[in-house]
């Protein structure tokens, strides 16, 4: 694994592990019993590897997908082919489930970042157990709203700041804040590349580089091995507005 110190200085690849703390209220895992066992009845457990996608823009809803381990980037295409990546979500998220209730194609596309493994239900099963359940109705509900407030993230993140610096201190005080744990400095990894960066942020790979070489020499983020470290925060929320 190439360490993010030659990332920054000489190549575009960012290579991290897990930063997605929410397997620590994974869906439906509070099921009651009754629930949970038909739950676990209709769900498979399935590997996937780098690469694999889940489902793609504009494909008819076929499964839905709980992550247990690794990451997957959301990303949706333009009509000149530009792809841009909404966000990635790690273990505990749920995907495809806005497309199932909705009985609506795929709005994005899932692929897979790093070897994962999913709990896969088919669609017609699971909309079969929400009818039954109707605390698995409302657990899908709150799963919902947490897409829709994720969606807002995301067009704030590109819409609100006026400059790129903006929005990639905007894309890390996010990161940050998904696995804050309380301490001013916040050390974290990414499974991106800058080209993917980039697509999360409205502009180029060399414009990645060059803003991030910058918050490094203003010491607003350290770069050590696969690590990169938010030294100051609250800069980087004054660059962000």
């Amino acid at each position: 694994m190439q360490s993010l110190d030659a990332h920054v200085s000489c190549t575009d690849q960012l290579s991290g592990v897990e930063t997605n703390p929410s397997f620590a209220n994974p869906s439906f895992a509070n099921l009651r019993s009754e629930a949970a066992a038909q739950f676990s009845a209709i769900t498979t457990e399935v590997t996937y590897s780098r690469g694999a996608c889940l489902f793609f823009e504009g494909q008819a809803s076929q499964n839905i997908f709980i992550l247990t381990s690794g990451r997957v980037k959301l990303s949706v295409t333009s009509r000149e082919g530009k792809i841009m990546i909404l966000r990635v979500d790690g273990a505990g998220d749920i995907l495809g489930l806005g497309a199932a209730l909705a009985t609506k194609t795929h709005e994005v596309s899932a692929e897979v970042l790093e070897p994962c493994r999913a709990k896969v239900i088919r669609t017609r099963d699971f909309m079969a157990f929400l009818q039954k359940h109707p605390e698995a109705a409302a657990e899908a509900t709150r799963c919902i709203l947490g897409e829709y407030q994720a969606t807002f993230n995301n067009m704030r993140r590109l819409a609100l700041p006026t400059t790129v610096a903006g929005r990639l201190a905007n894309l890390l005080l996010e990161w940050r804040n998904a696995r804050d744990n309380g301490e001013k400095q916040c050390r974290l990894t990414v499974a991106l590349t800058h080209e993917e960066i980039a697509g999360m942020t409205n502009t180029s790979r060399e414009t990645v580089s060059r803003v991030f070489h910058q918050f490094q020499r203003e010491k607003l983020i350290t770069v050590k091995g696969v690590s990169l470290t938010i030294l100051q925060p609250q800069a980087l929320e004054q660059i962000s507005c």
